[in-house]
């Protein structure tokens, strides 16, 4: 391959050229006009704006220019050159050498996401591939650009409402007129500081186009948003501003404490540099023999390619040559790799269960790309954990506070965490309103605010679950604020992070499906499959782990009082394919529109639980009296339903909504809630599946097996099960859908007799046919940002329908709310859309311009006050963006009430 040299520049001696070179050389390759790359030589090979930006910045600007197009190959002696747009500021390039047979890309500069005031990057393959890397770490992933010109825009509008000027810094060359541009449609008068307006002026006479702006007037400032470079801060003419805030725009927004270490009000984390998961991208697509780093954290990202099994060496650090270029971690029997897991392995067993080595574990497993690395790193952790903290953390990583079985409640959720950062940070509520409009986060919001503080003494897991404990016994919310942040001033901002974390059930963010599963099996040398299986059985991380330690997975059995996970119904499309999926004979049982649950019966007591696993027996007291008279141990697997005695039929689920959430000590709310006894409106529990008799489990035994044992228990009436159909073709299962339907119940599920209970799973002997009941053509009128991996997206949409037609009526009446069908892809580029829509407004829902109409399916609509249109849709989910109607083709009120009255009338459903 090419020699490549690093003196003050790179350099490829073969060639003769230096690439963005210091000082003067002979033939240089200039990326672009940034002062750190540019230099009076003698002959220069850049791009046309380029050349005109190093003019105006630097007067004279070397010797002998070589103007390049993007795309011309030019020889120069003994080797080409070809320029490449970079992404970076306008006119920056990347420049591929080809000598010889072999080839160099060298990037400069570059950003892969499309800017709005620069050419967008390409890239071509090449032997070697020379790249800088900045923001060479896992920690810098950039949001969506069009998510954060969002909050730089209700940043400028709030502050312009509260009187003052907003203070944009931004880089007087290439950051400047991106953040410019974005501003483009949002009618904020603009200032540029004059650094800014003679660069923005050049890129307009190169055809660049911004919204209206003026040059930067002491005496008219006020009303105007003010884009200065960075250079600006603290200086005379910001200290003689009236009332300001100021806001940096930068990558580095990223890092925790930017605003306080630039001394601004706010930070914005947009940059014209590739974040991490771009200079993978780039590695990937010029799919290179060897990567040569310079730039930032140069050597971080070239040991992170070289774990990923590449040749990579930074140009500027040390001796790197001595390193291996490890072998990918095996699938198998993983071993921990890298410095990192080492690192890790040393800290956990010589601290035990310490909290702070957990949080790096997980800061360490979010870094870690392959799935190998990240089980080792996390399964080494377990292995060194006591068995009590092992269950408490294995139960932390799960997403649970406490075990399934408890029925414990910290009483701590994000009001009292809020107050007790505020607290113990001393922070006032603006400032804590601005950390929460950019993380979007408690744990990071919690972080910053105390950033700088240091744990007083080594924090361990058992404290971690004390703590939690104690706030259980601890009378009121203010005391629990008192010792939340008492705790939190003891400690530091990553363990208090992951305390938040921890107490809001998002402590397995980060980690995938199944790699719990794995890191359990890892540590202790199980089969991942008995690690699963006892997993679904016992619904608790913590009893899981417990029992790998000790080698006893294949004990793992349902326990009264301990719900476990429900199993599940694949979805079918009609009857036709029900006859070729399942063989004859099978079942087919009403699918009922209520409450999933489980009856758990013991020595006179009665708990039901949900799928959730959530107890709910303080909602339904009337089916735990019923229940309480069974002997046990039982577990039955169920449906509760709100029930209309006289008629014997199953009534709306909404009517069980309002129960739900409710403890005994409302007792006598619910049956005035239900209309009273003798109303004629209870509720019955139905089961279809007995999974625990007599304290033996039955779930290998065939559903035909624990159907029969379930039939022959003295079952109260509020406790009987249906029948079960066996039709016996497509034409008898259609006819059994329609009346099931008829009757008030959502479908059929139709079973094979001879399948076990296998618990979480949805595999291919349970089937559920459930017809949408119709679509409805809408238009959304307000969005939210989503949650998890979707919390820097618009994802939940309110939608509405026109008002009457008979009325003439213009008005959107909200219907529904929906927040699946749509790909990640489709909800990212419609937060784009979404976000040009938005109306002024505060608040967690953002009012939208009525313009996007989607389809929507759903399964059944009913009366309710909690929409303008007096209609809820059930189950809705969307089918698609109709792109091809406008906001007066969406359907009526009219036409949603008329789909209520058909499911009203049941003679009409079975015609």
């Amino acid at each position: 391959m090419m020699e490549v040299q690093f003196d003050q520049g790179i350099h490829l001696p073969e060639c003769g050229l230096w690439l963005d070179p210091r000082g003067t050389r002979p033939l240089a390759f200039v990326s672009h006009a940034h002062s750190d790359h540019t230099g009076h030589h003698l002959r220069t090979i850049l791009t046309e704006p380029t050349a005109r930006l190093m003019k105006a910045r630097l007067g004279s600007a070397g010797k002998v220019h070589h103007v390049l197009r993007y795309g011309e190959a030019r020889d120069f002696g003994n080797f080409r050159a070809t320029l490449l747009p970079a992404g970076h500021v306008l006119g920056s390039a990347q420049v591929l050498v080809e000598q010889g047979g072999r080839s160099l890309l060298y990037t400069g500069d570059f950003k892969l996401r499309a800017g709005l005031s620069c050419e967008a990057a390409t890239s071509v393959q090449a032997d070697t591939l020379v790249m800088e890397t900045t923001y060479g770490l896992p920690h810098y992933r950039f949001p969506p650009a069009a998510v954060t010109v969002s909050r730089i825009l209700a940043f400028c509008a709030e502050t312009l409402a509260d009187g003052s000027v907003p203070v944009l810094l931004g880089y007087s060359l290439g950051k400047a007129q991106e953040i410019l541009a974005a501003l483009s449609g949002a009618g904020l008068p603009v200032m540029l500081h004059g650094a800014v307006w003679r660069m923005t002026r050049l890129y307009e006479e190169m055809g660049v186009e911004f919204p209206p702006y003026s040059r930067y007037e002491p005496s008219s400032v006020g009303g105007h948003v003010l884009l200065c470079p960075p250079a600006s801060a603290g200086s005379a003419m910001l200290e003689g501003l009236p009332e300001h805030r100021i806001a940096m725009i930068t990558g580095w927004a990223l890092d925790g404490g930017s605003a306080h270490r630039y001394r601004c009000d706010e930070v914005f984390p947009l940059s014209d540099h590739a974040d991490y998961d771009e200079l993978l991208e780039m590695v990937s697509r010029v799919s290179p023999k060897r990567v040569l780093t310079l730039h930032g954290f140069a050597e971080e990202f070239a040991r992170d390619l070289r774990e990923r099994g590449i040749e990579a060496w930074s140009l500027t650090g040390g001796r790197q040559m001595d390193l291996p270029i490890p072998v990918r971690v095996p699938a198998t029997r993983p071993v921990p790799a890298g410095e990192a897991a080492g690192r890790l392995q040393s800290d956990s067993r010589s601290a035990g269960g310490s909290f702070s080595v957990l949080a790096r574990t997980m800061a360490a497993v979010a870094a870690e790309i392959p799935s190998a690395g990240k089980t080792a790193l996390l399964g080494t952790f377990l292995r060194e954990l006591d068995p009590g903290e092992l269950e408490t953390a294995c139960r932390w990583l799960s997403g649970r506070v406490f075990a399934a079985a408890e029925e414990r409640s910290t009483g701590v959720g994000p009001v009292l965490i809020r107050k007790a950062v505020l607290t113990a940070s001393g922070m006032n509520e603006g400032r804590y309103r601005v950390l929460s409009r950019r993380h979007r986060d408690l744990s990071k919001v919690a972080a910053e605010a105390l950033e700088g503080g240091f744990p007083q003494r080594p924090v361990t897991i058992a404290d971690v679950e004390g703590l939690i404990a104690s706030f259980c016994s601890v009378p009121g919310p203010e005391a629990r604020v008192a010792r939340l942040a008492s705790w939190m001033r003891a400690s530091g901002a990553d363990e208090t992070a992951l305390l938040v974390r921890v107490l809001t059930g998002e402590f397995r963010a980060g980690l995938g499906a199944g790699l719990l599963e794995q890191a359990i099996a890892w540590a202790f040398g199980r089969d991942q499959d008995l690690v699963r299986e006892a997993m679904l059985i016992t619904a608790d991380a913590g009893v899981t782990a417990g029992l790998a330690r000790e080698d006893r997975l294949a004990e793992a059995e349902p326990e009264v009082f301990r719900p476990l996970r429900c199993m599940l119904a694949s979805p079918l499309s009609g009857e036709e394919e029900a006859e070729r999926r399942l063989a004859s004979p099978f079942w087919a049982e009403v699918k009922m529109d209520g409450v999933r649950a489980q009856l758990h019966v013991a020595r006179g007591r009665a708990e039901f639980y949900s799928r959730d696993l959530r107890r709910i027996s303080g909602s339904f007291p009337e089916l735990v009296g019923a229940a309480s008279m069974l002997t046990g141990p039982l577990i039955l697997d169920g449906e509760i339903l709100a029930w209309d005695r006289a008629t014997s039929r199953p009534l709306p689920f909404e009517l069980l909504q309002h129960r739900l959430g409710r403890d005994e000590g409302g007792t006598g709310d619910l049956f005035r809630d239900m209309g009273g006894p003798g109303a004629g409106i209870g509720v019955r529990f139905v089961p279809f599946d007995l999974l625990l008799c007599e304290g033996c489990s039955l779930l290998r035994l065939p559903l035909a097996e624990r159907r029969r044992m379930l039939e022959e228990l003295p079952l109260a009436p509020a406790l009987t099960p249906l029948p079960v159909e066996r039709p016996e073709s497509a034409r008898e299962l259609g006819s059994l859908f329609l009346s099931t339907r008829s009757a008030g119940h959502e479908g059929l599920l139709l079973k094979d007799p001879s399948s076990r209970y296998s618990p979480g799973r949805r595999g291919l002997s349970w089937f559920k046919l459930k017809k949408a009941l119709a679509t409805l053509d809408v238009v959304v009128t307000a969005v939210e940002y989503g949650h998890g991996k979707r919390a820097g997206v618009l994802s939940d949409y309110t939608f509405s329908v026109r008002g009457s037609e008979s009325s003439g009526s213009s008005e959107l009446l909200v219907i529904g709310k929906a927040y699946t069908g749509l790909t990640d892809a489709k909800i990212a580029e419609l937060t784009e859309i979404f976000l040009g829509l938005a109306e002024p407004g505060r608040g967690k829902r953002i009012p939208v311009k009525p313009e996007i109409v989607i389809e929507v399916a759903f399964d059944s609509i009913r009366e309710s006050p909690r929409h303008s249109s007096g209609l809820a849709l059930r189950f809705p989910r969307i089918r698609r963006v109709r792109h091809d109607k406008g906001v007066d083709e969406i359907d009526s009120l009219e036409t949603a009430r008329a789909l209520l009255a058909s499911i009203q009338r049941p003679e009409k459903a079975s015609e």
